[in-house]
Formats: structure tokens, C-alpha cells, sequence
């Protein structure tokens, strides 16, 4: 029930969200600004820059590791994604409905883990970004399928629920505080004295002791301030 409550939280947000990036509209498949919205093309693109988080070139850097906090926030980037197009297709509810039933049917799958070799571990992801790439109509067995293969992606970033759930709340208040900054006008500032504004908000949560969106935006704000100075 807690997962499901979750679930019907963060659809919630992110309609709202959408509303507020891309006007109330949005289902349509269009922007306010008449700009065509595909949330397929960007899971399959996102999904890309998460497979670059690993050391798979075998002519490059043939000693690096991977980058599992990255790959972490680019699932937390496709969950944003993945809840538009289920929200784009079916209710709320219905939408609901799917994505817990992927969820629960994923843990009972024991063969992804992170233990896997790391080209086994990227032919993963490559399932989540095939399904995306599938140019069939979104059906409830489509949605399924594709949510599947992303719960099996964070499997192998070990990406838990209540991980994601949290990430994915800070991660709106990012995009809210972006939004508020002049992300879609360009003048937002995206590189804080060195850091990205992901890794800056990751710090302001990990010293958390409960998570607050109320006080990440205002702790935002605060060291946006000093970077403008």
C-alpha cells in the first residue's frame, strides 16, 4: 500500500510539474509553445547517457569504474519520463494501477543484479531502451513491459523504491527551483562554483535527518544566491 501511495504521489507531482514546464495541455503531445513532446525519445536518449556512465569502450579508459551515482540520477530523469507517458495515455488511476503492478512484478525477479558483469549489466539497460525505442501504440501491456525493464535497470544500479521515491522528490524540487531561475528562458545557472546542481542538491539531502522539500528549496536558494553574487 505504501508503494502505491507513492506512486499515486509522485503522478501527482509530475502532472504538475508538466503543467507548470509545459502547459496545462501537455496530454496532447504538445508544448504551450506548440513544440512536439515525445517522452519515448527521451527515455531511449536518456538512457543513452546512462549506458555512458559505464566503462564499457574497450579502446578507452579499460580500467574505469562505473559511475553509479550518475547512472542512479539518470533512472531518477527516466522515472520522470516514464510517469509522463503512463499519465499521457491512461488515468491516474489506471496509470497507478500499471506501475505498481510492474513494480511488484519485478522483485519477484531474481536474476538482475548489480553482480552481473558490467557488458551484462549495460545489456540491461539496452532492454529498457529497445522497449522505448518500440514505435508500437501504448498499450497497458506496452507500459508494462517498459516499466519492467526499468525497475530491472535500477536492480543493477541497486536503486531501491524508497531511494527512488526520494530522489525523485528532491529531484522535482530541482526542477521547480530550475523553473523559477530561468531554466526555460537559458539564463539559469547550472554549474554552481564547480558543481552541478544535481551533485549540490544530493549534498543538501544526504545531511538531511527527514526529508523536507519546503527546506531543500530554501537551502537552494541560499547557495543559488552566493553563486550570483
Amino acid at each position: 500500500m505504501r508503494n502505491s501511495n507513492s506512486i499515486n504521489e509522485m503522478l501527482t507531482m509530475q502532472n504538475a510539474l508538466n503543467e507548470m514546464t509545459n502547459g496545462a495541455d501537455w496530454r496532447s503531445g504538445k508544448t504551450a509553445l506548440g513544440k512536439i513532446i515525445d517522452w519515448r525519445r527521451c527515455i531511449y536518449m536518456e538512457t543513452a547517457e546512462l549506458i555512458d556512465s559505464y566503462p564499457w569502450k574497450h579502446w578507452k579508459a579499460v580500467d574505469a569504474q562505473t559511475d553509479v551515482e550518475n547512472v542512479r540520477v539518470e533512472l531518477v530523469d527516466i522515472w520522470h519520463f516514464l510517469l509522463s507517458l503512463a499519465l499521457e495515455n491512461f488515468t491516474e488511476d489506471s496509470a497507478a494501477g500499471l506501475l505498481n503492478k510492474a513494480l511488484l512484478d519485478s522483485k519477484e525477479s531474481q536474476k538482475v543484479t548489480n553482480e552481473l558483469p558490467v557488458i551484462e549489466q549495460v545489456a540491461i539497460h539496452e532492454t529498457l531502451m529497445r522497449t522505448a525505442l518500440e514505435s508500437v501504440k501504448i498499450s497497458e501491456s506496452y507500459l508494462s513491459a517498459l516499466t519492467k525493464a526499468f525497475f530491472n535497470s535500477c536492480k543493477v544500479a541497486e536503486l531501491g523504491f524508497e531511494q527512488l521515491y526520494k530522489i525523485y522528490m528532491a529531484k522535482n524540487v530541482l526542477n521547480k527551483f530550475r523553473q523559477d531561475h530561468g531554466y526555460k528562458e537559458g539564463t539559469y545557472i547550472k554549474d554552481w562554483n564547480g558543481k552541478e546542481d544535481n551533485v549540490v542538491m544530493f549534498e543538501i539531502i544526504a545531511n538531511m535527518s527527514n526529508f523536507s522539500g519546503e527546506e531543500l528549496y530554501s537551502q537552494l536558494e541560499v547557495q543559488y544566491i552566493e553563486i550570483n553574487k
